[in-house]
């Protein structure tokens, strides 16, 4: 693979992480009413210091997962190379032809390109391998999912005061021994 190539694929790798971190955390106003959760972690007893620390600690391992190698990564990196290899023949074609036709048959040909690539199903691939870490990491600290009521879902999503109040209601919930007993998720079939 030339330095180019290499160098790219390094950028892309990066430039993903980047949105899927970036698109992981909703940015809002910290009084904006924020869609609640349909299942949290829980575990009985957990200070908020642990709680955290292991929410922490599983996210960054799920972050930190490598793709570099996976097909999703290798078809998102080859429909960037397609897209700018249409660009370039794109720009010779402007200065040869006549510009709205060039222009019209370019963009017809990214859109094929995006299409068949579906970056979409790309990216819900990586974000769920992402997860399966997460998820292991969580049951294997001791977590269970439970499933958050409507009430309970109804209160979070008025919670004013931002992310630090958020964070601590769902804290409130999850380390409750009693919820975690009555709205213990089902084990997946």
């Amino acid at each position: 693979m030339s330095h180019y190539l290499k160098n790219r694929h390094r950028f892309l790798d990066w430039r993903f992480l980047a949105c899927v971190a970036a698109l992981s955390f909703p940015s809002v106003d910290a009084n904006a009413k924020v869609s609640a959760p349909q299942t949290i972690w829980a575990k009985a007893g957990v200070s908020r210091e642990q709680f955290g620390a292991e929410a922490l600690e599983c996210g960054l391992q799920g972050l930190a997962l490598k793709i570099d190698n996976s097909e999703e990564v290798k078809t998102l990196a080859r429909a960037s190379e397609q897209l700018d290899a249409l660009d370039t023949s794109a720009r010779a074609a402007l200065i040869q032809d006549n510009a709205p036709n060039a222009a019209a048959r370019n963009a017809a040909e990214q859109q094929t390109v995006i299409a068949a690539t579906r970056p979409d199903e790309q990216y819900a691939r990586i974000k769920e391998k992402m997860f399966k870490v997460v998820r292991k990491c969580m049951l294997d600290h001791g977590y269970t999912k439970i499933v958050l009521t409507e009430d309970q879902r109804n209160e979070y999503s008025e919670i004013k005061g931002g992310a630090e109040a958020r964070r601590s209601f769902i804290y409130e919930l999850a380390s409750n021994p009693h919820l975690l007993e009555a709205q213990r998720e089902a084990a997946p079939r």
